[in-house]
């Protein structure tokens, strides 16, 4: 290659990066200055694209104190409550998570059994049908199983994961190799002891990499909770924020400093587990 077209390459990624960058972030940008700047500001400067379009020009931390302290129907938000509540339910979705689907996925990565394909496929399959859709027979259950309005009834139809199977599956065919199970077999261990002694400790970026990817889909779930839960004490972060839309009203601010608040624990998770993530992720294309 000449050098002219390595300076033309270089040249345009120097352009196209950038904006790809920015095109990426504007949206959460939008949304942390949108909930420090008036409402009447959100949208005044939207057009003509402009510096103050993003960055406001009074700023304000109203939007904040209001969240924390009283609603417009001047009940208590009870922000922190609900902040908990939702930490609980996806700590406890993606505790039960791994375990569940692990078993499940040592089960179709090293058991031998007829019809282990077929039972796979079926798996597999229940991965195209709309959560939605399953919405009213899954509430009938948790109606009928009286755990409807507590803790219970948002945890267990949700922990097991046809994805987090298929993942592990992958992951524990692919990366470990089965001499690894051989080795602990000839040595006396059982498949218990293989699983939680050989093959767990193996594949921590993969568990890292599907939990981080489920506790991003739970922390933000809306309608199930939604529907399910009828005590406001018990209700999950997503579902507050929301509610803090009136029927004649749109807090933009407001809601934009509920958004930003209950973006914080993704991407703190995410900081903090990243290098697993990226190892797991690199190593699916790597065959072990």
């Amino acid at each position: 290659m000449s050098r002219g077209l390595r300076l033309a390459d270089w040249a345009s990624r120097l352009v196209v990066y950038p904006l790809l960058v920015f095109l990426f972030l504007a949206p959460t940008l939008w949304m942390i200055f949108g909930s420090l700047r008036p409402d009447s500001e959100t949208y005044q400067y939207l057009f003509p694209f402009g510096w103050h379009t993003l960055v406001p020009i009074e700023w304000t931390l109203d939007h904040y104190r209001t969240i924390f302290a009283l609603t417009e129907s001047r009940r208590p938000t009870n922000f922190g409550k609900h902040f908990l509540n939702s930490a609980y339910v996806a700590s406890g979705i993606i505790l039960l998570s791994l375990l569940v689907n692990t078993l499940a996925a040592y089960f179709f990565a090293r058991l031998r059994f007829p019809g282990k394909r077929w039972l796979m496929l079926f798996v597999l399959a229940t991965l195209v049908i709309p959560s939605e859709a399953t919405i009213v027979p899954l509430y009938m259950v948790v109606r009928d199983l009286g755990i409807q309005n507590s803790f219970a009834g948002l945890i267990i139809p949700w922990y097991a994961s046809p994805f987090v199977v298929f993942a592990l599956t992958q992951f524990m065919r692919e990366q470990i190799s089965y001499e690894l199970d051989e080795a602990a077999m000839i040595d006396g261990a059982g498949l218990w002891t293989v699983l939680w002694r050989v093959l767990v400790p193996n594949i921590i970026p993969g568990l890292v990499t599907v939990s981080l990817l489920e506790f991003q889909v739970v922390w933000n779930m809306f309608y199930w909770p939604l529907v399910v839960i009828a005590d406001r004490d018990l209700q999950l972060l997503q579902v507050v924020i929301g509610g803090t839309v009136g029927p004649n009203s749109l807090p933009r601010g407001r809601t934009f400093a509920g958004a930003s608040l209950a973006t914080v624990p993704v991407v703190l998770v995410f900081l903090l587990l990243q290098r697993y993530y990226v190892q797991g992720v690199a190593s699916t294309g790597v065959k072990g």
